[in-house]
C-alpha cells in the first residue's frame, strides 16, 4: 500500500522543503563597527550548524570574532570553560545541545550565579525540548539573558512522515536514559501514541550505569522480537555517537530507522527522516544574535523558535538493503540520498 505525503503535510501545514532563507533586516559594513565577540561552547567541534552561523554573518558583512570551546563530548569540561569565559567576557555566548546549555545557563527555576552564566546573553542551538528540559521558561515567563533555536519537527509530523512511507503501529526506540532530552522525547512519543494509535516500544540504556555501545545490538534485537515496525532515532547524543551500530543492528533484524535529526540520514544509514537542515538552524541562531547585539533587543523579548519547514530525507541505499522502497508519490517531495 502506498501513502501520498501531500495530504499529510497539507493537514499539518508544514510542506516538506529543502531550503529556507532567513533574511537579515539590514547589512552592516565591517568598517563601521567592531567585531562581535562570541564564545561558542560546542559538543563535538564545529558542525554544519556553525557553518550556517558563520555564513549568515559573512553574507551580511557583520564582522564576528568567534572563540571556540570544544567540550569533546565531555560535560565535565563546562565549569572550566565558564571560568575562562568570565576571565575575558565576550559579547554573547553560543551553546550547542541540551547538556551543554543546561550546564551553562541552568534550569529556568534553578539558576546558580556561581555556576551558571547570568550576566551575558546566551543563544543556544540543538536543544530539542527546551521547555520540557527546563532550559526555556514556561509560557508567560521568560529568561532575561537566554533564547535559542530549536531543531526538531513536531512529533505528529514525524509520525505522519513515517506512515507516509509505510504502515507503523509499533515504534521501537533505543535511547540513553541519562539524557534529559531523550527521556522527555520518549515520554512525549508515548503520550502521542495514545492519540495517534501506535505503541512505543522503549529500550532505555544506562539504567544501571553508563550506557555502552555493546548494549545497542541486543536492545534492537529485543525490539524486533516484540514486533517493532521501525526504529526511531531521536535527539540523543549517545545514540548519535553510535548511529551506525544502531542502524547495522536494524539491518540485521530487518528494521529500518527513522531519524528526527539530519546527520543520521545524510551521513549515516537511517532510511528516512523529517529534519531541520543544520545549516539553517545555525542561520536562525545567528539572526537572534544580530537582534541582541546589533538591534539591542533583550533575549527575554526574542522567542525560542524552530524552523517552520522541514526536509524529508530518504537514503536509497538503506531502502535497497531492506527492500523497503518508497512510494512513488513520496518522491515528489523527498530529497533522495544515494
Amino acid at each position: 500500500m502506498t501513502f501520498s505525503l501531500l495530504p499529510v503535510f497539507r493537514l499539518l501545514g508544514i510542506l516538506a522543503a529543502l531550503a529556507v532563507t532567513i533574511v537579515a533586516p539590514t547589512t552592516y559594513a565591517q568598517s563601521q563597527q567592531d567585531p562581535l565577540k562570541i564564545a561558542m561552547v560546542l559538543w563535538r567541534g564545529e558542525t554544519n550548524v556553525e557553518q550556517g552561523f558563520r555564513a549568515y554573518f559573512d553574507e551580511n558583512s557583520i564582522p564576528v570574532d568567534l572563540t571556540i570551546y570544544d567540550t569533546a563530548r565531555d560535560l565535565s569540561r563546562v565549569p572550566a570553560i565558564i571560568d575562562q569565559i568570565r576571565k575575558d567576557p565576550p559579547d554573547l555566548v553560543y551553546t550547542w545541545g541540551t547538556g551543554i546549555t543546561s550546564a551553562v545557563v541552568g534550569k529556568y527555576d534553578a539558576v546558580d550565579p556561581a555556576q551558571n552564566i547570568t550576566d551575558l546573553p546566551v543563544v543556544y542551538v540543538m536543544v530539542s525540548s527546551p521547555w520540557k528540559t527546563g532550559i526555556a521558561a514556561p509560557a508567560g515567563q521568560s529568561r532575561p539573558n537566554v533564547t535559542g533555536a530549536a531543531h526538531i519537527a513536531p512529533l505528529p509530523a514525524q509520525i505522519n512522515a513515517i506512515r507516509a512511507y509505510r504502515p507503523m503501529d509499533k515504534l521501537g526506540v533505543v535511547y540513553n536514559s541519562r539524557e534529559d532530552n531523550s527521556v522527555s522525547n520518549v515520554a512525549d512519543l508515548t503520550e502521542l501514541g495514545r492519540e495517534m494509535g501506535f505503541e512505543v516500544l522503549a529500550a532505555p540504556l544506562g539504567t544501571d550505569g553508563e550506557p555502552s555501545q555493546d548494549d545497542i545490538p541486543p536492545a534492537v534485537a529485543e525490539l524486533a522480537r516484540k514486533g517493532a515496525d521501525i526504529l526511531y532515532i531521536g535527539p540523543d547524543n549517545f545514540i548519535g555517537n553510535y548511529r551506525d551500530t544502531l542502524t547495522d543492528a536494524g539491518f540485521a533484524n530487518g528494521l529500518a530507522a527513522f531519524s528526527a535529526t539530519e546527520l543520521e540520514v545524510r551521513d549515516g544509514h537511517a532510511m528516512l527522516g523529517l529534519v531541520s537542515r543544520y545549516e539553517l538552524v545555525g542561520r536562525l541562531a545567528a539572526s537572534k544574535v544580530e537582534q541582541i547585539l546589533i538591534d539591542g533587543i533583550s533575549p527575554a523579548d526574542i522567542p525560542v523558535e524552530t524552523l517552520d519547514r522541514f526536509s524529508y530525507l530518504i537514503r536509497l541505499s538503506s531502502a535497497r538493503k531492506l527492500k523497503l522502497y518508497p512510494p512513488l508519490s513520496l518522491l515528489d517531495y523527498a530529497e533522495v540520498i544515494e
